[in-house]
Parts: C-alpha cells; sequence; structure tokens
C-alpha cells in the first residue's frame, strides 16, 4: 500500500467541453462583465518553466436577454441579462479546483511555516544590518543598529 493519500477526482465537464484537458494546471481565474451582454472569463496557469503552453485564456459568454414587467400596474417592461448557465456551471467547477489545489500547496502545519519564515526573516535582518554598518558613520551606523535590535525582537517574539 502507498502511504500518498490521493487526491479527490473533480469532474470537469464543462470545462473540457472549454476545451481544457489540463484542468489540474489551473491556478486562478477572473470573471469580468465586458458589457451589459457579456462576460469574460480569463483562466491562469501554473506552468512549468519553458513549457510553450499559454500561461492564460480568456473565454467570452454572451448573456441572455431577458424582459420582465418592470411595475405590476403597468405594462411597461424591463430588459435584463441573464448569466449563461453554462458559466455558471464552468465557475462551480473552477471555484472546486482552485480551492483544491490551494489546499495542496499547503503540506506543512501553518505553526511550521511561521516558524520557517521568523527564521528566514531574522536571517535576513542580520545580514541586511551588518551590510549597512559597514558602509555608515560610527553615529549612524549605533542608531540603525539599534532599530534592528528591536526589529529582531519583535520577530523572535513572533
Amino acid at each position: 500500500m502507498s502511504a500518498v493519500a490521493e487526491r479527490p477526482v473533480i469532474r470537469t465537464t464543462t470545462l473540457e467541453e472549454m476545451g481544457i484537458k489540463r484542468a489540474h494546471e489551473i491556478a486562478s481565474y477572473s470573471l469580468r462583465a465586458k458589457a451589459s451582454d457579456k462576460d469574460v472569463l480569463k483562466i491562469r496557469y501554473k506552468r512549468t518553466p519553458g513549457s510553450l503552453l499559454p500561461e492564460s485564456r480568456t473565454y467570452k459568454f454572451g448573456r441572455a436577454l431577458k424582459s420582465v414587467i418592470a411595475d405590476g400596474g403597468t405594462s411597461r417592461m424591463a430588459h435584463t441579462y441573464e448569466i449563461s448557465p453554462f458559466l455558471l456551471k464552468a465557475i462551480a467547477e473552477l471555484d472546486e479546483l482552485v480551492s483544491d489545489n490551494n489546499k495542496l500547496v499547503v503540506s506543512k502545519a501553518p505553526s511550521q511555516i511561521g516558524e520557517e519564515k521568523v527564521g528566514e526573516l531574522l536571517k535576513e535582518l542580520y545580514e541586511l544590518e551588518s551590510m549597512i554598518s559597514s558602509r555608515m558613520p560610527m553615529t549612524s551606523a549605533a542608531a540603525v543598529s539599534a532599530r534592528f535590535s528591536r526589529l529582531k525582537a519583535q520577530l523572535a517574539a513572533l
């Protein structure tokens, strides 16, 4: 038996109909209204360096015109546009994919990540302090060194 946990399979039939074959490489997406009757969906991918595949693709969807009675007492009609049901299905699949892909990125416990980040920041502060103090006059270097010490203490407290 393998100790590796398997990812749940997410059905992407709508995305496949749109021509998306590598749904597992989707990093994010954005949706905007181009006009009152068009929606634009932009999908961004995580590609390997040197890949000839595009970093993003754009899809345009038309909205359906719907006429509704504007006022119950008169026969005045108001025209509204409804989002495409196909686009709604695609967004639901994208939400599921993007949230699943983001969960897989975090493989360590948040406390371990925080400790590593604090360590990296402290190391960078030490390097920056030595670089600045070697190029400044003694009076200014002492003031900068004091500020760095306060920053280090605050980071260590985290």
